[in-house]
């Protein structure tokens, strides 16, 4: 049965709210003898029993929390009933289509910071390589979990998969990300460059970095993809390092695509930026688990030839 049958069944049921005996208030609400409340309890608690009443008029006619019936700061809230020292009280707390009305603008929000285009998002486990998912079973089976199972505010790691191009590396994040998109889980796919190139225009049009830093550090799942293929320096490592590090603290689950493997990352760059490097190098080995991905380039095996 769908929300809405199920909501307008309820509101089909729910009687209109007037004064009852004691022996009726625990018909209506079974929670009452479940709770141990007396029949002199229930009886001073009328008024709130009503109220409550009321409340499941309103809300099993609910058609989202945009259109909630509820006024004032009561739209998107949900009381129920509780007991406390012998009295009946009201608990109160978000309902389920205000947390999923969140749940969707915070999606919407970091869609924006997210670069993907309507090929990357026809990219799925099914249509991943078989080759890819025989030769790596274990990190085929780990993304698909990750995918089917993660929670908003689940601690969880993330994934580094490395190795040469053209393997799948980039299709099994955003076989993840598609994956997620489609359970609302918020989450930002980028590829490392094209984040500091990001960062660079906001200061060339004299932005605030702090909004773009702060999604990428705050959003439930992060996939950055080509990682160490941007031209790093101080800038950019100190930037990569603040996101990277707030999301270690934090315990929000980080994806990444190299060719290198973590303790190769930057391993070009001036032994000037060590300090930077070597810390950044460690938190990513901390926060993820790593796979090697190998084999046949599959843009090579694949490519369209006119003649030769």
């Amino acid at each position: 049965m769908s929300f809405s049958s199920m909501n307008s069944l309820l509101s089909n049921r729910i009687p209109k709210p007037q004064k009852r005996s004691a022996a009726e208030w625990r018909k209506l609400w079974i929670e009452l003898d479940q709770l141990g409340v007396s029949d002199e309890a229930i009886q001073a608690a009328e008024p709130q029993l009503i109220s409550l009443l009321e409340q499941e008029r309103i809300c099993g006619a609910c058609r989202g929390y945009p259109l909630c019936g509820k006024l004032g700061d009561a739209k998107g809230m949900r009381d129920q009933l509780d007991c406390h020292a012998g009295n009946v009280q009201l608990k109160t707390g978000y309902c389920a289509p205000f947390l999923e009305h969140q749940a969707i603008r915070r999606a919407a929000r970091f869609s924006t910071y997210s670069i993907r285009g309507e090929r990357e998002r026809r990219l799925s486990f099914s249509n991943f390589p078989q080759e890819q998912q025989q030769r790596k079973p274990k990190l085929f089976e780990a993304a698909q979990t990750f995918a089917l199972t993660y929670r908003t505010g689940d601690e969880a790691k993330g994934i580094y998969i490395f190795g040469p191009a053209g393997v799948g590396k980039t299709h099994l994040l955003h076989a993840i990300l598609n994956k997620l998109e489609e359970r609302r889980i918020p989450s930002i796919f980028v590829q490392a460059e094209s984040l500091f190139d990001r960062l660079r225009s906001a200061i060339g049009r004299d932005e605030e970095l702090e909004p773009i830093l702060d999604a990428f550090s705050s959003v439930p799942v992060l996939a950055i993809d080509e990682l160490g293929h941007e031209r790093a320096n101080e800038f950019t490592l100190e930037k990569m390092f603040r996101i990277i590090n707030q999301r270690f603290v934090r315990n929000l689950p980080t994806f990444f695509t190299s060719n290198f493997e973590p303790p190769a990352l930057y391993h070009r760059l001036s032994n000037d930026l060590l300090p930077l490097i070597d810390p950044l190098r460690s938190r990513i080995i901390g926060m993820t688990k790593l796979a090697y991905l190998d084999g046949e380039d599959h843009r090579i095996a694949t490519m369209d030839v006119l003649e030769m």
